[in-house]
């Protein structure tokens, strides 16, 4: 693993939970290259536990003479938690690494966890992209333990006399990654045997490596299609299948629209046709004398990013990322929520947290507010970098003026947002 961290210029940051994986990349790397890495350990706040196992990897990197960071992300309990956490995570330690002065992040994913990655997907519908699961590197972040087994990982841990913490959630029935941990991978090495899960890596792997070819080629492909309001619906349809897919997605993606399967085979049959389709937030893709192109209907604005101390305008409201006490407009406040945040209109099946833990229907908020059918579409939701909906500008959770520290901040500019605040 020295040649890991010596193949890659400049310092490591470590994230460290206080797991068995994650203890065994801290004590080889503190053995193979101390001089390049330091550690990190997050405290999500979800489990009474983690600040306690946060203090653990504290005092372990102390006594092997590295130095430490840490972030407390007071996460609440409720919908998608594992990708709330992951995102929040992520985060924090991107921040912790840029602010350390080091150049890499490196975590301790095993083969195991590719393997697993894997089988989720696969069970969830996925195409080559997705069958690419866990990479050895993704931007900053390094996984030099991906070619390791859990159980040479646990071997090593009790060899070094390190005790790792236990997550529970790692053994949560409810959770598919606990389900397939504990009976998938089990059986199919009962019956395939050991080799198994290394040769479910040595395919995740090869297939990220197919899936990095082909979106090159089709980055190349859709800067080719590029024209004056969209693109030459002539030369994306030239595109192979495998390349136009791929070329679709990412046009897509720059305007805001998440490609599902079902919605890139609507627009793939409108560029093979000429017409148009339907996309989320009331936009309409056009497919018209030679011409792809995205546009929006009137009165209809596409997502904006907010930005800090500025007012934005979006349909019937102004809105503005605030950090300072500002009276008069109502507000929402911004605890522990992660940017950058986005005002868009409404998307088919967004919803919205509400009491113990439930989630409403934007939709149904709307309609229980009586906004007018024709409004409803172009009505601002604050959503967060995940793409969370966090606010149903005026209407839910409802807004506050007594809000102080960071928020967002509206106020109708028209007699139709003034039912709202």
């Amino acid at each position: 693993m020295r040649e890991f961290f010596t193949a890659h210029a400049g310092r490591t940051l470590l994230a460290v939970s206080g797991g068995a994986d994650s203890l065994a990349l801290l004590r080889a790397a503190a053995t193979l290259a101390p001089e390049r890495v330091g550690v990190a350990s997050i405290d999500h706040g979800l489990r009474a536990a983690s600040a306690d196992e946060v203090q653990a990897v504290r005092q372990l990197a102390a006594a092997l003479g590295l130095g430490f960071h840490t972030a407390s992300l007071g996460l609440r309990p409720g919908p998608a938690m594992e990708a709330r956490a992951r995102h929040a995570r992520y985060a924090a330690l991107e921040t912790l690494r840029r602010g350390g002065g080091y150049a890499w992040i490196a975590t301790a994913h095993t083969r195991e966890d590719q393997a697993e990655t894997l089988l989720m997907r696969l069970a969830r519908g996925v195409a080559l992209r997705g069958a690419g699961s866990i990479r050895a590197r993704s931007g900053h972040i390094l996984r030099p333990l991906l070619d390791v087994g859990r159980k040479d990982i646990e071997t090593y841990v009790s060899a070094q006399g390190l005790h790792p913490a236990r997550d529970p959630s790692n053994f949560d029935p409810l959770l598919l990654r606990a389900r397939i941990r504990a009976n998938v991978l089990p059986a199919l090495v009962a019956a395939a045997g050991p080799a198994s899960v290394k040769h479910l890596a040595g395919f995740a792997a090869r297939a990220a490596e197919d899936e990095a070819l082909l979106a090159e080629q089709a980055s190349l492909g859709l800067e080719r299609a590029r024209v004056e309001g969209g693109l030459d619906a002539v030369a994306v349809r030239s595109l192979q299948g495998a390349l136009r897919r791929r070329a679709l997605v990412a046009w897509l993606a720059e305007a805001g629209v998440p490609a599902s399967a079902a919605l890139l085979s609507k627009v793939d049959a409108a560029l093979a046709r000429g017409g148009r389709c339907g996309l989320p937030g009331g936009r309409l893709l056009r497919s018209e004398s030679g011409l792809l192109r995205i546009a929006c209907p009137k009165g209809i604005p596409d997502s904006v990013t907010l930005k800090a101390d500025a007012w934005v305008a979006f349909g019937d409201f102004r809105l503005r990322l605030d950090s300072q006490l500002l009276a008069g407009p109502a507000a929402f406040a911004l605890e522990g929520e992660l940017g950058p945040f986005r005002v868009r209109g409404r998307r088919p099946g967004d919803r919205v947290e509400a009491a113990a833990g439930r989630r409403r229907a934007v939709q149904d908020i709307l309609v229980d507010a009586r906004i007018p059918a024709e409004q409803r579409a172009a009505w601002p939701l604050l959503v967060e970098a995940s793409g969370r909906v966090l606010w149903v500008v005026g209407l839910w959770p409802r807004a506050r003026t007594d809000v102080q520290g960071k928020a967002v901040r509206a106020e109708a500019t028209s007699a139709s947002g003034l039912n709202g605040l």
